[in-house]
């Protein structure tokens, strides 16, 4: 951006960054202080601690206090810093933030701007974070939302039903836009959309590492159970990326990539969740809707929670999809027709069991966690909670009811 440079020397000799912020992110922080237009103020810096939650990104927390010519005023800021690891080599790290700078520098605005011409009402729309316009490929900049009460589950917690609900509407909303937009802005859709590609490499060292991760999470099952999930397992190595690269499926639009449940941002009322916001854009690609959902459902709930609520969360967001195409005009069956849907959702279940027998135990690593920032990821030893081994038990049985193992 042409105004980085334009910072005043009176602004920055007032606080100082920590030392690991690169000159680029110290001006953008003083930049944000300069366009709020502070005439004093105070600055608290915190590094947060990720909890297991996020491997490669620090975390800080800017909050700046003081004077404007309006009055007092006060601005929360989120930062995610990138840390690079050239040894890390299941996906490219630059890559990954460039995406997610690109959600919310450039995509973010054009979803707003569909959803205004749309005159969708602010509570039926597609919530996003506010971001600031210093977000690049090396730091995410984004409004504090935590100083407005929002937070994240514990990530090992089984979901509520209430949070649940208004995540897998937000969900289908985000995929609404990608229709409306392809519907609306075709050429931009086409060149900056659809070739939007899975970050993941699979190859040798993919294989290798979920090879591990595939011992831990078979480690507990009777023998005759692992030899069922290990002839499953390797069929998976070649159907598991074209999952990811939507080959088995003619309905594509842009995914999330991460849907889980410490990526969305919600809200309390007297115990009961009222808002949620998606956030976390890193592996956004052009793909099968259908796998964000399931994806979003596995990883947040146990068995008894899919008895209860898999088919109502699966009817609830293609509803949910249905409603808010009719504020764009679009007819959902012209798009993503409801037989469609339903045989995708069906034939693409198992993709469940490979990823949380690839994934899950990384969303279940103990207080000890990984620095994925440093380690060696093929030579991590990963230990897990004891949920663990109930919740993806819980998935196997799942699968051997199905009849896919």
């Amino acid at each position: 951006m042409d105004n980085n440079n334009d910072i005043s020397d009176k602004c920055e000799d007032k606080i100082k960054l920590p030392e690991e912020f690169s000159e680029y992110l110290q001006k953008s922080v003083h930049n944000i202080i300069k366009r709020e237009e502070y005439t004093s103020y105070n600055v608290d810096i915190r590094k947060l601690s990720t909890d297991g939650n996020n491997f490669l990104g620090e975390l800080y927390e800017i909050d700046i206090k003081g004077k404007t010519k309006e009055g007092i005023n006060e601005t929360n800021l989120f930062l995610k810093r990138i840390i690079y690891n050239d040894d890390f080599k299941v996906y490219s790290i630059q890559e990954v933030y460039e995406k997610e700078a690109f959600v919310y520098k450039e995509l973010g605005k054009i979803f707003n701007e569909l959803q205004e011409n749309a005159k969708i009402p602010s509570d039926d729309r597609f919530k996003m974070v506010k971001s600031y316009d210093e977000t690049s490929g090396e730091v995410i900049i984004l409004e504090n939302l935590t100083r407005k009460g929002f937070k994240t589950m514990p990530r090992m917690d089984v979901m509520s039903i209430e949070f649940a609900k208004l995540s897998v509407e937000q969900l289908a909303k985000f995929h609404g836009l990608s229709f409306a937009l392809q519907e609306k802005k075709k050429e931009y859709y086409d060149t900056k959309i659809k070739s939007i590609k899975q970050s993941f490499v699979y190859d040798d060292y993919w294989n290798e590492f979920v090879k591990n991760m595939f011992e831990v999470s078979t480690s507990k099952l009777d023998n005759v159970t692992r030899e069922k999930i290990k002839k499953f397992f390797e069929i998976s190595l070649d159907k598991y990326p074209k999952y990811m690269n939507g080959l088995n499926t003619n309905i594509k639009c842009l995914c999330h990539g991460d849907y889980k449940m410490n990526n969305v941002l919600m809200k309390e009322k007297n115990g009961r969740t009222t808002e949620a916001i998606a956030i976390d854009y890193q592996q956004i690609y052009f793909g099968c809707p259908v796998i964000d959902l399931i994806y979003f459902i596995y990883a947040a709930s146990d068995r008894d929670f899919r008895k209860q609520h898999l088919s109502h969360l699966k009817d609830l967001y293609y509803e949910t999809l249905t409603s808010y195409l009719n504020y764009f005009s679009i007819d959902v069956a012209t798009v993503y027709p409801k037989d469609e849907f339903e045989e995708c959702f069906q034939n693409s279940l198992d993709y469940a069991l490979m990823y949380t027998l690839y994934m899950l135990p990384l969303f279940f690593v103990s207080d000890d966690v990984p620095d994925l920032s440093k380690d060696e990821l093929l030579e991590m030893n990963i230990s897990v909670d004891k949920r663990f081994y109930e919740r993806i038990q819980g998935i196997i049985d799942d699968f051997i009811e199905l009849g896919v193992v």
